[in-house]
């Protein structure tokens, strides 16, 4: 049978010191991308001839300039960036649709692997492999993957892509995106497998703050909120990452900041939330 085309989504901003090796493990890949846009989102470093350069040596790269606008952010200006690197490719024309960070090295099977992860899952809508960062002098996966929310290497089925219309314009859209695919009636998930692993080279500090505002613009029960903060008041530094979540809710709260329309996903999710928190009070 032949190999399933897919492509891949990178938006990047100032990546020249990580962009080469994201490139370099793209193009080892045992099952190559039929197309790979690269987006160069108003990058004041080399990040765009990292970009061009590339596309000289690969012909399924495309390399793609916007001009800068206002300071970068993971939600509405990640997302505006990445799909304007979806509009330059026709989303029919492949079985499979990626993104990928400017800072991720994956192993030379990644694709190859997650591929078959999907072939052998006729419901599998969203899938990644599990991400890695360097902390405290070892590495470790990275914290809240589950269920294939993690927008470093998120992939999708072109029907679920299709059934999810896009992207949620926001905060938090790769849980957004991972929820409304389970509501869907698709199967999100991260896979543990080790040859599935990718490493991030520029770990960020967690944005405590910006996820209490992500579970505001997804339309999360105060309840959940509440329980969430209290869960992550025991995470390093002790105490701050809860009341940075619950700080954040109520400040886009307090603001009137925009939410997801989506009054039915909003039902949703939140009786997803309480079926999660009565499993866990039920140990």
């Amino acid at each position: 049978m032949p190999e399933p085309r897919y492509a891949i989504v990178t938006a990047a901003r100032d990546e020249a010191a990580t962009l080469g090796f994201t490139l370099v493990s793209v193009a080892r890949q045992t099952v190559p991308p039929a197309l790979w846009v690269l987006v160069n989102d108003g990058s004041a470093d080399d990040t765009g001839e990292w970009m061009r350069a590339a596309a000289r040596r690969h012909p399924w790269i495309l390399p793609v300039s916007r001009p800068r606008e206002g300071p970068r952010d993971t939600g509405s200006r990640l997302v505006a960036a990445l799909s304007c690197g979806f509009s330059r490719l026709h989303v029919a024309d492949y079985d499979f649709l990626f993104v990928l960070d400017a800072d991720i090295i994956l192993g030379p099977r990644y694709y190859e692997m997650i591929l078959d992860k999907f072939r052998t899952r006729p419901r599998l809508g969203v899938a990644t492999g599990t991400v890695w960062e360097f902390h405290a002098g070892r590495w470790a996966p990275m914290r809240g993957q589950q269920f294939g929310m993690i927008g470093a290497l998120k992939g999708w089925r072109r029907e679920c892509f299709e059934d999810l219309g896009g992207l949620a314009p926001g905060e938090g859209w790769e849980g957004i995106d991972s929820l409304k695919a389970l509501w869907r009636g698709w199967q999100a998930v991260t896979f543990p497998d080790p040859e599935l692993g990718a490493l991030h080279l520029k770990p960020r500090a967690k944005g405590w703050r910006r996820h209490g505002r992500a579970l505001y613009f997804a339309g999360a029960s105060p309840l959940w909120v509440l329980a969430s903060s209290l869960y992550h008041l025991a995470s390093r530094p002790y105490l701050r990452p809860g009341l940075e979540i619950l700080l954040g809710y109520l400040q886009a709260r307090r603001q009137r900041a925009p939410r997801y329309e989506d009054p039915g996903f909003r039902e949703f999710q939140r009786r997803w939330h309480l079926r999660r928190l009565l499993r866990l009070g039920r140990g």
